[in-house]
């Protein structure tokens, strides 16, 4: 009897240990594998990820550079201003031919773009030279004002304003000679002022900005010479494409002149007679005078 309870014991713990059941520690054994695989896949998957990003800073940190890394320009333009006599007689001009000439350079004051598209910065310069040619508007006083008495035809014992606008001979050489060379005007100056730059897209940039520009002026009309230091101001839009540019600016001016002669020794004899008339063959009747400047200027700009 003991026998059969000892097979059937036997026969159970037989059934048991062969029927399946795995111990807990081989059903751990078994699974790492697997949770090793997810693990490293997860890993590269975080990797990947990571250097796709690093990649797509990379490239945009390029297309910054290269979209932002022209902060030098030259300008080329011609303008269109005209030009009024603010003290004394009511004189004005019209530009017949005008250009211009400036270099520059931007400092932008971050080194990243706002939202990845706008930079503030600040423009400045050392080198600005502009011509105009101008052309008299206003005829005579007599022609202006109706009721004014006429003038003798003869040449006026002081000479001046009237007999260069009835081409009279005032008795300068150039006058004799019988030459005009009519009114030029040539300013030298800097520039300085804030700038705004957005890029809408790829490589272009439009930009806005405002200058202050530090003049000196002269104007020369036959044999006079007229000297004038003033503060010039600007404002303007550019729409830049990789290294071409095309701008719209306005430009005006209040500056003072002081009026001087080529003609010394003619000056001397004709002030001996009148010290305070006017000595020499100019449109102006007055040592000092002051003009007012404002108009447009376009202009065609190479970046670099």
């Amino acid at each position: 009897m003991f026998d059969c309870f000892d097979g059937i014991s036997a026969g159970n713990s037989a059934g048991f240990s062969g029927g399946g059941i795995l111990d807990p520690r081989e059903e751990q054994a078994e699974n790492e594998p697997v949770n090793a695989v997810q693990r490293d896949s997860l890993s590269l998957s975080d990797e990947l990820a990571q250097l796709k990003s690093r990649l797509d800073q990379a490239e945009q940190e390029k297309h910054f550079e290269q979209v932002w890394k022209r902060k030098k320009y030259w300008k080329f333009g011609f303008g269109n201003s005209s030009i009024e006599r603010t003290d004394g007689e009511a004189m004005n001009w019209k530009t017949q031919f005008a250009f211009s000439v400036q270099r520059g350079k931007t400092i932008y004051f971050h080194s990243k773009p706002l939202w990845g598209m706008v930079r503030f910065g600040l423009d400045y310069g050392f080198l600005g030279m502009s011509y105009a040619k101008l052309e008299l508007k206003t005829p005579a006083i007599s022609e202006v004002n109706p009721s004014a008495p006429e003038l003798p035809s003869g040449p006026s014992s002081d000479g001046g304003f009237d007999d260069i606008v009835s081409d009279d001979p005032s008795g300068s050489i150039v006058s004799l000679l019988g030459v005009d060379l009519g009114m030029h005007k040539i300013d030298y100056s800097m520039h300085v002022g804030p700038s705004v730059s957005v890029n809408p897209w790829k490589h272009l940039i439009i930009a806005a900005y405002f200058h202050a520009r530090p003049t000196a002026s002269g104007i020369v009309e036959n044999d006079t010479f007229s000297y004038g230091f003033g503060c010039a101001f600007s404002a303007g839009v550019s729409v830049s494409y990789k290294a071409l540019s095309l701008g719209v600016e306005g430009v005006w001016s209040t500056i003072k002149y002081k009026q001087t002669s080529f003609d010394d020794e003619e000056e001397e004899d004709y002030g001996s007679s009148n010290d305070n008339a006017d000595d020499s063959s100019s449109l102006f009747s007055t040592e000092k005078f002051k003009l007012k400047q404002k108009g447009p200027r376009f202009y065609v700009a190479i970046r670099f």
